[in-house]
């Protein structure tokens, strides 16, 4: 088995079974059909909980080259629900508190696209071994 960090995808193991976990789930077309209107803000949501959470190589389960199209589809609808006037923060009398956690949501989506969670992870492995060689 090879592993290449201490994230709980980073190793041949995990990703095969992320891969047999989702085995028969079309989740390409499940991202697609949440972001096929853009006024159904629980389905938004929810996808781009989803795309924010296994929207990495190795534990993504669907189409990789369909992705970054996923994640950007999924900025820009977050980012029109927040935007002044929207239905959506109508929708929430603009409750701050949901604005917030909207704008939060977008940024963990501009992350993941931007593969900044990525090398987060590669520089807290390089830190775990500098730390490692010191108590060598």
């Amino acid at each position: 088995m090879g592993a290449w960090g201490s994230k709980p995808w980073d190793s041949d193991g995990a990703s095969d079974w992320f891969s047999s976990f989702f085995e028969g789930i079309d989740v390409d077309a499940r991202i697609d059909a949440a972001f096929a209107t853009d006024d159904d803000y629980d389905q938004i949501r929810a996808a781009s909980y989803l795309l924010a959470v296994l929207g990495r190589s190795y534990v993504w389960p669907g189409d990789l080259d369909r992705l970054d199209d996923h994640l950007e589809r999924g900025i820009e609808l977050l980012t029109q629900m927040v935007e002044p006037e929207s239905d959506f923060r109508d929708l929430y009398d603009d409750d701050l508190e949901v604005v917030a956690a909207v704008r939060a949501e977008i940024a963990e989506l501009e992350a993941r696209l931007d593969g900044d969670d990525e090398d987060e992870d590669e520089d807290e492995d390089e830190d775990e071994d500098e730390d490692e060689d010191e108590d060598d």
